[in-house]
């Protein structure tokens, strides 16, 4: 996999029996006033008509393979595989890109900072809020809090030599972002809404769904792995912190 591609971004969409928003997500995409990009549509067999409405677009830059997976990961990992482009960006079949200047407005950020990594904004809700991802780090992580991949575009090297590990049905955009945040790679926070993001489903209760659960059974030995003891410390707090926040809420 290497670092010079002629595309600048891939925006890879995992999708399943998403014809009731797929069309907004791709017109989000088209739409932008930066067209330097390919979409990389990767379906899990839908049985509705999500194919047929990708396909009647009829664009070249949008790919489409659909096949059987073992959820959102092993689809993302698939696109990863397929990408072209110089920067990754995954958005849900069910999200939308805020307007047509997001690309535009990223691509000026790389072409200012030739060794930046990691590009990340913020997203609006379907319930309304926003979440704001403002000084985010490793630290974030080993408390308590993952950036939703909606908010944030990844150079593709970060994915040289590893990949989503698809053991974490729910949580492996956590463990991902735990490893190249422990890296210590070059990010730039941009105080910019970049994709309306989708919170129906388990999204909306995830603190309580078993998959998140066994992530964070697992996430003393990761912090261990990938940052060394002297971080434990900050594991056990954000055990408590879980706790208190579950009580809440």
């Amino acid at each position: 996999m290497g670092t010079n591609y002629n595309i600048q971004f891939s925006v890879i969409i995992p999708s399943f029996n998403s014809a009731d928003t797929i069309a907004a997500c791709i017109e989000s995409i088209l739409s932008q006033s930066f067209q330097d990009f390919e979409i990389l549509l990767i379906d899990g067999l839908s049985t509705d008509d999500t194919l047929n409405i990708a396909q009647s677009f009829n664009n070249p830059r949008i790919r489409i393979t659909s096949e059987k997976d073992s959820g959102i990961y092993d689809a993302m990992n698939k696109g990863v595989n397929q990408a072209k482009g110089n920067w990754l960006y995954f958005l849900g079949s069910d999200d939308a890109l805020f307007d047509n200047t997001i690309l535009s407005q990223i691509n000026n950020i790389i072409v200012a900072d030739k060794l930046v990594k990691i590009i990340h904004g913020d997203v609006v809700t379907t319930a309304g809020t926003t979440e704001r991802y403002e000084n985010y780090n490793f630290w974030n992580l080993v408390i308590d809090r993952c950036i939703c991949h909606q908010a944030i575009f990844y150079h593709r090297s970060l994915f040289e030599g590893r990949l989503y590990d698809t053991r974490f049905k729910m949580a492996a955009d956590w463990d991902f972002n735990l490893k190249v945040f422990a890296d210590r790679v070059t990010s730039v926070y941009v105080p910019l809404v970049v994709a309306k993001f989708s919170t129906d489903g388990v999204s909306g209760n995830w603190m309580q769904h078993p998959e998140y659960l066994a992530y964070f059974a697992d996430r003393k030995k990761l912090v261990s792995k990938y940052k060394g003891n002297s971080y434990l410390p900050y594991y056990y707090i954000s055990k408590v912190l879980r706790k208190i926040r579950s009580k809440l809420f």
